[in-house]
């Protein structure tokens, strides 16, 4: 513990974190190749103005994040959009295309007309989700390390439970015989 802090009690300075901050925020984030996570908060303000603008009280609205993709070169390939409670304040968000940039708006559907963003998220990219093609010399594996490695992965898929209990198995096989295998 630091040495100006005699007890726990000392780091509480009697305030609480508020629950909202009363910002137009959406926030974007990647969660794995495959799925986002999206979270929300609207000030006052613009719930009154959304609900003056289309005359129905805010839960009454059709609210859906639209989420596009973008290729390389920031183009956009498509778009769609997923429907939501008006209570919501966070979204996970399956976009099943990895190595991509993603942007997020939120919004509402008013009676008779099309999609109208409020909120507009960050840009964000998912991963690859496979081994990348770029080689480097400095730290590229000997062939002979490369082979074993490529050979471990090709075996039947195997997870690491049946990996961990295979090589088990030969270790005990290969103590019964005097000898050991290390591959």
């Amino acid at each position: 513990m630091h040495p100006d802090i005699s007890s726990w009690e000392d780091l509480d300075g009697g305030e609480i974190l508020p629950l909202f901050y009363d910002e137009d925020r959406l926030v974007l984030l990647t969660r794995d190749p495959y799925w986002l996570f999206a979270y929300w908060e609207f000030s006052g303000e613009t719930k009154t103005n959304v609900e003056a603008t289309v005359q129905k009280p805010w839960e009454e609205l059709e609210f859906a994040l639209r989420v596009h993709r973008f290729s390389e070169g920031n183009r956009e390939e498509s778009y769609y959009d997923i429907k939501i409670n008006p209570s919501a304040l966070n979204w996970y968000i399956q976009v099943g295309v990895p190595d991509r940039q993603y942007r997020v708006d939120l919004g509402y559907y008013p009676p008779g007309k099309g999609f109208v963003p409020v909120l507009t998220s960050n840009l964000v990219s998912t991963p690859r989700d496979n081994l990348s093609e770029v080689i480097d010399d400095k730290w590229r594996l000997p062939d002979w390390q490369a082979r074993r490695f490529y050979r471990r992965i090709a075996r039947s898929s195997l997870s690491s439970l049946e990996m961990m209990l295979q090589r088990e198995k030969r270790y005990r096989e290969a103590k019964k015989k005097g000898g050991f295998s290390l591959d």
